[in-house]
Protein backbone atom coordinates (compact mmCIF):
# COMPACT_ATOMS: atom_id res chain seq x y z
CA UNK A 1 0.00 0.00 0.00
CA UNK A 2 1.42 3.61 -1.08
CA UNK A 3 2.22 5.41 1.88
CA UNK A 4 1.74 8.58 -0.14
CA UNK A 5 -2.02 8.43 -0.40
CA UNK A 6 -1.98 8.96 3.22
CA UNK A 7 -2.90 12.84 4.05
CA UNK A 8 -3.13 14.91 7.43
CA UNK A 9 -6.10 17.25 7.65
CA UNK A 10 -4.39 20.53 8.97
CA UNK A 11 -7.04 20.88 11.45
CA UNK A 12 -5.12 17.78 13.39
CA UNK A 13 -2.04 20.26 14.19
CA UNK A 14 -1.71 23.34 16.26
CA UNK A 15 -0.18 26.39 14.91
CA UNK A 16 0.36 28.75 11.64
CA UNK A 17 -0.45 27.89 8.34
CA UNK A 18 3.73 27.26 7.70
CA UNK A 19 4.53 25.27 11.02
CA UNK A 20 1.63 22.69 9.62
CA UNK A 21 2.65 22.35 6.39
CA UNK A 22 6.22 22.01 8.17
CA UNK A 23 5.78 19.09 10.01
CA UNK A 24 3.40 17.79 7.49
CA UNK A 25 6.04 17.54 4.98
CA UNK A 26 9.00 16.82 7.93
CA UNK A 27 6.94 13.78 8.84
CA UNK A 28 7.36 12.39 5.56
CA UNK A 29 3.78 13.32 4.14
CA UNK A 30 2.82 14.60 0.86
CA UNK A 31 -0.68 15.51 1.36
CA UNK A 32 -2.91 17.80 3.40
CA UNK A 33 -6.63 18.46 3.54
CA UNK A 34 -7.04 22.05 4.10
CA UNK A 35 -9.00 24.50 5.48
CA UNK A 36 -10.32 27.52 4.13
CA UNK A 37 -9.54 29.14 7.31
CA UNK A 38 -5.87 27.88 6.93
CA UNK A 39 -6.17 30.35 4.33
CA UNK A 40 -7.95 33.35 5.30
CA UNK A 41 -6.26 33.61 8.83
CA UNK A 42 -2.64 33.18 7.85
CA UNK A 43 -1.26 36.47 9.56
CA UNK A 44 1.62 37.09 6.55
CA UNK A 45 0.65 37.88 3.41
CA UNK A 46 -3.09 37.56 3.59
CA UNK A 47 -4.38 34.79 1.16
CA UNK A 48 -1.67 35.40 -1.58
CA UNK A 49 0.92 35.04 1.12
CA UNK A 50 -0.88 31.70 2.13
CA UNK A 51 -1.35 30.54 -1.54
CA UNK A 52 2.09 30.70 -1.79
CA UNK A 53 2.77 29.41 1.08
CA UNK A 54 1.56 25.86 0.14
CA UNK A 55 2.86 25.94 -3.11
CA UNK A 56 6.58 26.48 -1.36
CA UNK A 57 5.40 23.54 0.39
CA UNK A 58 5.09 21.43 -2.26
CA UNK A 59 2.01 19.63 -0.70
CA UNK A 60 -0.69 18.26 -2.39
CA UNK A 61 -4.16 19.26 -1.07
CA UNK A 62 -6.44 16.21 -1.33
CA UNK A 63 -9.12 17.88 0.39
CA UNK A 64 -10.64 21.45 0.78
CA UNK A 65 -12.91 21.93 3.83
CA UNK A 66 -15.72 22.66 4.04
CA UNK A 67 -19.01 23.95 3.01
CA UNK A 68 -21.49 24.03 5.83
CA UNK A 69 -25.37 24.17 5.50
CA UNK A 70 -25.70 24.44 2.13
CA UNK A 71 -28.18 22.17 0.61
CA UNK A 72 -31.87 22.24 1.18
CA UNK A 73 -32.49 25.67 1.67
CA UNK A 74 -34.37 28.43 -0.18
CA UNK A 75 -34.71 32.45 -1.25
CA UNK A 76 -32.01 34.44 0.31
CA UNK A 77 -30.34 31.76 2.49
CA UNK A 78 -29.80 29.78 -0.78
CA UNK A 79 -28.43 33.07 -1.98
CA UNK A 80 -26.35 33.50 0.94
CA UNK A 81 -24.30 30.10 0.22
CA UNK A 82 -24.50 29.73 -3.09
CA UNK A 83 -22.08 32.95 -2.46
CA UNK A 84 -20.01 31.20 0.20
CA UNK A 85 -19.63 28.24 -2.25
CA UNK A 86 -17.96 30.90 -4.69
CA UNK A 87 -15.84 31.95 -2.80
CA UNK A 88 -14.38 28.76 -1.44
CA UNK A 89 -13.90 27.66 -5.22
CA UNK A 90 -12.32 30.51 -6.00
CA UNK A 91 -9.61 30.06 -3.18
CA UNK A 92 -9.78 26.33 -4.02
CA UNK A 93 -8.01 27.19 -7.29
CA UNK A 94 -5.64 29.58 -6.37
CA UNK A 95 -4.59 26.77 -3.80
CA UNK A 96 -4.65 23.96 -6.89
CA UNK A 97 -7.13 21.58 -4.72
CA UNK A 98 -10.04 19.80 -6.85
CA UNK A 99 -12.39 18.58 -4.29
CA UNK A 100 -14.66 20.51 -1.92
CA UNK A 101 -16.29 18.78 0.42
CA UNK A 102 -19.81 19.29 1.53
CA UNK A 103 -21.20 18.70 4.62
CA UNK A 104 -25.01 17.23 5.14
CA UNK A 105 -27.30 19.96 6.41
CA UNK A 106 -27.80 20.31 10.01
CA UNK A 107 -30.08 23.14 9.56
CA UNK A 108 -33.65 23.26 10.50
CA UNK A 109 -34.29 25.46 7.67
CA UNK A 110 -33.17 23.04 5.17
CA UNK A 111 -35.32 20.75 3.03
CA UNK A 112 -35.10 17.05 3.70
CA UNK A 113 -36.46 16.21 0.08
CA UNK A 114 -33.83 13.81 -1.71
CA UNK A 115 -34.57 15.57 -5.44
CA UNK A 116 -34.11 19.31 -3.33
CA UNK A 117 -30.28 17.80 -1.76
CA UNK A 118 -29.44 16.63 -5.12
CA UNK A 119 -30.38 19.76 -7.15
CA UNK A 120 -28.37 22.03 -5.05
CA UNK A 121 -25.30 19.49 -5.33
CA UNK A 122 -26.40 19.59 -9.01
CA UNK A 123 -25.75 23.16 -8.49
CA UNK A 124 -22.48 23.39 -6.90
CA UNK A 125 -21.43 20.85 -9.35
CA UNK A 126 -22.11 23.04 -12.66
CA UNK A 127 -20.31 26.34 -10.19
CA UNK A 128 -17.32 24.03 -10.05
CA UNK A 129 -17.07 22.56 -13.54
CA UNK A 130 -15.30 24.88 -15.10
CA UNK A 131 -12.68 25.26 -12.97
CA UNK A 132 -11.86 21.48 -12.86
CA UNK A 133 -13.34 20.75 -9.40
CA UNK A 134 -15.08 18.06 -7.86
CA UNK A 135 -18.03 18.25 -4.81
CA UNK A 136 -17.72 15.59 -2.50
CA UNK A 137 -20.65 15.10 -0.75
CA UNK A 138 -20.41 13.96 3.18
CA UNK A 139 -22.86 12.52 5.48
CA UNK A 140 -22.57 13.93 9.38
CA UNK A 141 -23.72 11.35 11.58
CA UNK A 142 -25.94 14.29 13.27
CA UNK A 143 -26.77 15.38 9.90
CA UNK A 144 -30.66 16.54 10.23
CA UNK A 145 -31.59 15.31 7.21
CA UNK A 146 -28.93 12.88 5.76
CA UNK A 147 -27.13 11.09 8.65
CA UNK A 148 -25.65 8.03 7.19
CA UNK A 149 -23.86 6.68 4.22
CA UNK A 150 -26.95 5.03 2.32
CA UNK A 151 -28.77 8.26 1.99
CA UNK A 152 -25.86 10.15 1.20
CA UNK A 153 -25.23 7.55 -2.22
CA UNK A 154 -28.87 7.81 -2.50
CA UNK A 155 -28.75 11.73 -3.14
CA UNK A 156 -25.37 11.28 -5.11
CA UNK A 157 -27.15 9.28 -7.70
CA UNK A 158 -29.52 11.19 -7.94
CA UNK A 159 -27.73 14.17 -8.92
CA UNK A 160 -26.47 12.53 -11.76
CA UNK A 161 -22.62 14.45 -12.00
CA UNK A 162 -19.93 12.94 -13.05
CA UNK A 163 -17.83 15.58 -10.80
CA UNK A 164 -20.02 14.63 -7.28
CA UNK A 165 -19.41 11.70 -5.32
CA UNK A 166 -18.81 10.93 -1.91
CA UNK A 167 -16.91 11.53 0.84
CA UNK A 168 -16.58 9.05 3.57
CA UNK A 169 -15.30 9.79 7.59
CA UNK A 170 -14.93 6.35 9.84
CA UNK A 171 -16.02 8.79 12.84
CA UNK A 172 -19.02 9.10 11.46
CA UNK A 173 -19.45 5.98 9.83
CA UNK A 174 -19.04 4.23 13.34
CA UNK A 175 -20.96 6.64 15.25
CA UNK A 176 -24.11 5.09 14.97
CA UNK A 177 -23.03 1.61 14.73
CA UNK A 178 -24.51 0.90 11.11
CA UNK A 179 -23.55 -2.32 9.28
CA UNK A 180 -20.86 -1.03 6.93
CA UNK A 181 -21.18 -4.11 4.16
CA UNK A 182 -23.44 -2.14 1.39
CA UNK A 183 -20.64 0.49 1.05
CA UNK A 184 -18.38 -1.69 -0.12
CA UNK A 185 -21.02 -1.88 -3.13
CA UNK A 186 -20.54 1.47 -4.27
CA UNK A 187 -18.52 2.66 -7.36
CA UNK A 188 -15.15 3.39 -5.87
CA UNK A 189 -15.02 5.89 -8.77
CA UNK A 190 -17.60 7.65 -7.08
CA UNK A 191 -15.92 7.67 -3.83
CA UNK A 192 -13.44 10.73 -3.34
CA UNK A 193 -12.11 10.84 -0.27
CA UNK A 194 -11.67 8.41 2.90
CA UNK A 195 -11.07 10.37 6.19
CA UNK A 196 -10.20 7.86 9.12
CA UNK A 197 -9.61 8.77 12.90
CA UNK A 198 -9.65 6.50 15.73
CA UNK A 199 -12.17 6.71 19.11
CA UNK A 200 -12.04 6.18 22.38
CA UNK A 201 -15.55 4.10 22.48
CA UNK A 202 -17.17 2.52 20.02
CA UNK A 203 -20.37 3.67 19.42
CA UNK A 204 -22.01 6.85 20.54
CA UNK A 205 -26.03 6.50 21.14
CA UNK A 206 -26.32 10.41 22.08
CA UNK A 207 -26.10 12.95 19.40
CA UNK A 208 -24.52 15.61 21.77
CA UNK A 209 -21.66 13.17 22.87
CA UNK A 210 -20.78 12.89 19.20
CA UNK A 211 -20.73 16.07 18.64
CA UNK A 212 -18.37 16.97 21.58
CA UNK A 213 -15.99 13.77 20.80
CA UNK A 214 -15.59 14.96 17.13
CA UNK A 215 -14.93 18.10 17.72
CA UNK A 216 -12.54 17.37 20.71
CA UNK A 217 -11.45 13.44 21.39
CA UNK A 218 -10.54 12.01 17.92
CA UNK A 219 -7.48 10.04 17.68
CA UNK A 220 -5.04 9.03 15.02
CA UNK A 221 -5.59 5.36 13.71
CA UNK A 222 -4.32 2.51 16.10
CA UNK A 223 -4.52 4.82 19.68
CA UNK A 224 -8.33 3.82 20.26
CA UNK A 225 -11.52 1.59 19.83
CA UNK A 226 -11.57 1.31 16.47
CA UNK A 227 -8.32 0.25 15.56
CA UNK A 228 -9.90 -3.23 14.53
CA UNK A 229 -12.75 -2.07 12.72
CA UNK A 230 -10.26 0.90 10.79
CA UNK A 231 -8.75 -1.84 9.90
CA UNK A 232 -11.41 -4.10 8.15
CA UNK A 233 -12.75 -1.00 6.50
CA UNK A 234 -9.55 -0.06 4.96
CA UNK A 235 -8.87 -3.73 3.87
CA UNK A 236 -12.26 -4.15 2.50
CA UNK A 237 -12.21 -0.46 0.63
CA UNK A 238 -8.77 -1.59 -1.17
CA UNK A 239 -10.29 -5.08 -2.04
CA UNK A 240 -13.26 -3.50 -3.66
CA UNK A 241 -10.94 -1.50 -6.05
CA UNK A 242 -10.61 2.63 -3.98
CA UNK A 243 -7.05 3.48 -5.18
CA UNK A 244 -8.15 7.46 -3.64
CA UNK A 245 -6.41 9.19 -1.27
CA UNK A 246 -7.05 8.26 2.87
CA UNK A 247 -7.06 11.59 5.44
CA UNK A 248 -6.61 11.63 8.97
CA UNK A 249 -8.93 14.04 10.71
CA UNK A 250 -7.97 14.32 14.07
CA UNK A 251 -9.56 16.97 15.95
CA UNK A 252 -8.36 16.67 19.66
CA UNK A 253 -8.02 19.31 21.89
CA UNK A 254 -5.12 17.81 23.33
CA UNK A 255 -2.80 17.32 20.54
CA UNK A 256 -3.92 21.40 19.91
CA UNK A 257 -1.75 22.20 22.85
CA UNK A 258 1.41 19.79 21.21
CA UNK A 259 3.83 20.94 18.53
CA UNK A 260 2.68 20.37 15.22
CA UNK A 261 6.02 18.49 14.92
CA UNK A 262 5.14 16.03 17.31
CA UNK A 263 1.50 15.37 16.71
CA UNK A 264 2.83 14.88 12.95
CA UNK A 265 5.15 12.45 13.51
CA UNK A 266 2.25 9.95 15.95
CA UNK A 267 0.16 10.63 12.43
CA UNK A 268 3.24 9.56 10.62
CA UNK A 269 3.29 6.62 13.09
CA UNK A 270 -0.23 5.67 12.07
CA UNK A 271 0.90 5.76 8.85
CA UNK A 272 2.81 3.00 9.44
CA UNK A 273 1.21 0.81 11.88
CA UNK A 274 -2.10 0.91 8.65
CA UNK A 275 0.55 -0.25 5.98
CA UNK A 276 2.18 -2.57 8.27
CA UNK A 277 -0.41 -4.48 9.30
CA UNK A 278 -2.36 -4.34 6.09
CA UNK A 279 0.70 -5.48 4.10
CA UNK A 280 1.29 -8.31 6.38
CA UNK A 281 4.57 -6.55 7.78
CA UNK A 282 5.74 -5.10 10.79
CA UNK A 283 4.38 -2.40 12.29
CA UNK A 284 6.31 0.54 13.61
Amino acid sequence: MDRTRFAIDTASLAGSLSEKLGAAADAGFTRVALRAKDLVSEQSGGLDGAVQCLHDSRLAVCGFEALRDFEGLAGRFLDYKIDIAKSMLRMMQQAGADLLLVSSSTSPQASGEPEVIAQHLRLLATLATPLGIRIGYEPLAWGRNVSDYQAAWRVVKLADRENVGLVLDSFHLFARGLPLDDMYRIPMDKLFLVQLSDAMCDYVPALDEMVEISLHHRFFPGEGEHSVALLEMVGRLEAAGYRGAYAFEVANDDYQQCPPALVARRAAQSVDWLVGKLTGGASH
